[in-house]
């Protein structure tokens, strides 16, 4: 768990959602980025970081004293900063494991929680979901950056964007940003290759969902917000199948919008109304994603940053 080049997702959401109050991290988050290369970074979203006060030791380490997680994100707008792990090792304020409900006292404490990359290490995932809606102010914010793909062995899970979507939208939170980056574990700001964000929005990558990613890593960065009347316990269907069951075509942006009366919507009754048509054609169709995913360019959705 650490902040490195992904402090680039951060200084973008500043300019849509000013910072304030309270931060919770879920795992107190190590800091990869080199604290000179922030006034950099922030200026590229119209942000302003004054780092003067950080200072180097003799080893050529940063003074933890003067640059840690708190003091980022204190640098980022946030007034207390706080943080919950399941040991107090690496400095976690708050001391609990998030496999159990959280006790009262940090029910609706904070204004920001903050998943750098712990989410996918908690085992009973809907436990943990519920704590982050119980620790999260009215109106408080979540922030999810988790892996996606090529994470074998990383943590418990790797994410589909959709899981993040669908328990939010249908536990009636206010989605901010749905968007997945491509990347390579090196966190300088001046590694060569850079980080690819797109945007994300349900159906949208469909077409690539058989090996059309490729080698890179993928991660997830997904930001809601609590409202009045959202909850944590609606437990969601998938909802690519949510539209199918409704006759409701996937949306996907490069294609010509669909009806439900459409040859797609025809052609699933008529499948369903003749079973062996169905299961002769069935392999048929695996083959040919298998080779559409190998041997053709998988078009992506639109860039939106790149870092």
């Amino acid at each position: 768990m650490g902040i490195g080049k992904t402090a680039n997702l951060l200084f973008s959401l500043k300019s849509v959602l000013p910072f304030h109050g309270s931060i919770l991290q879920l795992g107190r988050q190590s800091i990869y980025v080199e604290a000179a290369q922030l006034p950099e970074m922030a200026s590229r979203y119209g942000h302003v970081v004054n780092v003067d006060k950080v200072r180097i030791l003799a080893d050529g380490e940063y003074d933890p004293e003067t640059y840690n997680a708190e003091i980022f994100f204190q640098m980022l707008g946030f007034d207390q900063v706080s943080s919950i792990d399941l040991s107090a090792d690496e400095g976690a304020e708050f001391v609990h494991d998030l496999n159990k409900e959280i006790p009262v006292d940090l029910r609706e404490r904070f204004d920001f929680i903050y998943d750098g990359g712990t989410l996918e290490h908690i085992f009973d995932i809907p436990q943990a979901l519920r704590n982050i809606h119980a620790m999260l102010k009215p109106n408080g914010v979540i922030m999810h950056c988790n892996p996606t793909h090529n994470h074998v062995d990383h943590g418990f899970y790797m994410f589909s964007p959709t899981f993040f979507w669908d328990y939010y939208a249908n536990n009636g939170y206010e989605i901010i940003r749905s968007q997945i980056y491509e990347y390579e574990r090196q966190h300088s700001q001046h590694y060569p290759k850079p980080w690819t964000v797109y945007e994300y929005q349900p159906g949208s990558i469909q077409h690539m969902e058989h090996g059309g990613w490729g080698r890179r890593q993928l991660g997830i960065w997904f930001v809601a917000r609590k409202s009045d009347l959202a909850t944590s316990d609606v437990v969601p269907q998938q909802g690519m199948y949510q539209r199918i069951w409704e006759d409701q075509v996937i949306h996907d942006p490069y294609a010509t919008t669909s009806s439900p009366t459409s040859l797609a919507s025809r052609l699933r009754k008529f499948l369903a109304a003749h079973p062996k048509t169905y299961a002769w054609l069935r392999p048929l169709v695996g083959r040919f994603r298998h080779f559409q995913a190998r041997y053709t360019t998988q078009e992506r959705p639109p860039v939106v940053d790149e870092f």
